[in-house]
This record gives C-alpha cells, sequence and structure tokens, in this order.
C-alpha cells in the first residue's frame, strides 16, 4: 500500500525535492522514544506487580495475626468459664448448711450429747487430771469415742 501512495504522490513539477536530513532524525528520535516508552511502560507494570504482591502479602499477615488473636480469645473465654465453674464449686462446697448435710448423712455424725462433752481442767497438778481421765474411761463404754471427744475438746 505505501509503495502504491508513494508512486501515485510523485508528479514532477520541475522542482527538485531535497529530503531534509531531519526527517531521518526525527525517525530515530521516534524509534527512541518507542524504545523508551515501552520500558517505562514495563517498569511501571513491574511496580504496580510489585506493589499487589506486597499489598496481597501484608493482607495476608494481618489475617494471620487475626487468626492467632482468634484462637487467643477463645483460649481466654474457655478459660474463663472454667474458673467460673470452680468458682460455683467452691461456693457449694463453702456452704455451711451443705457441709453440715453431708457430715450428718455421710459420716454419720451429729451434735455431741450432754454424755459426750468432756471438760477439761487445765489447772496445773497431774493428780487431778488422771483421776478425771480414770474417771472418763471407766464411764465410757467406747474408747475410741472418748479419745475423739478429748481431741475435740481439746482443740476447742
Amino acid at each position: 500500500m505505501s509503495a502504491l501512495r508513494k508512486e501515485s504522490i510523485e508528479f514532477d513539477y520541475g522542482q527538485e525535492i531535497l529530503e531534509s536530513p531531519k526527517k531521518k532524525r526525527i525517525k530515530k528520535k521516534k524509534n527512541n522514544r518507542i524504545v523508551i516508552d515501552s520500558f517505562k511502560n514495563s517498569a511501571m507494570l513491574a511496580v504496580a506487580f510489585l506493589l499487589g504482591i506486597l499489598l496481597v502479602y501484608n493482607y495476608a499477615i494481618i489475617t494471620d495475626k487475626k487468626m492467632e488473636l482468634y484462637t487467643i480469645n477463645q483460649e481466654i473465654s474457655e478459660l474463663n468459664n472454667s474458673i467460673d465453674e470452680y468458682n460455683i464449686a467452691l461456693e457449694s462446697i463453702k456452704n455451711t448448711n451443705n457441709i453440715e448435710e453431708l457430715a450428718k448423712t455421710y459420716l454419720g455424725m451429729n451434735y455431741p450429747s450432754r454424755k459426750q462433752t468432756v471438760f477439761i481442767d487445765f489447772a496445773y497438778g497431774e493428780s487431778n487430771i488422771a483421776e478425771d481421765e480414770a474417771d472418763l474411761l471407766t464411764e465410757d463404754e467406747n474408747l475410741l469415742y472418748g479419745f475423739i471427744d478429748k481431741v475435740i475438746g481439746f482443740i476447742r
């Protein structure tokens, strides 16, 4: 096509048309400019690609940290639930009515009767204590209950 156009445009008017050297220079600049523009476009695409990769990497890091935070929050809530359960169990154990009922039902304990009450004289002198103990041993049928009563009385 371009060869056909050249032939149709060339008319001989008697003038010589000199090709100026500037046109050649313009073509060189145009070729250089095209190369430079393509290089710039390639560089800009590379920078945009790197920025995209960096952005995706940062989102991946943020997502990973959010997952760690979520798991830590779950562990904290589980630990708080277990602490609440232990507090509820502790309150039921600390209840004095519950302790009294457990002592009566499982251990067979009851309030001491008048016969089971032991009074200890803390006055100095071993002879009085020895006589009282001898009297108590003879009166009590079960030595084990007598011993337990003495220990409880001593503690009080």
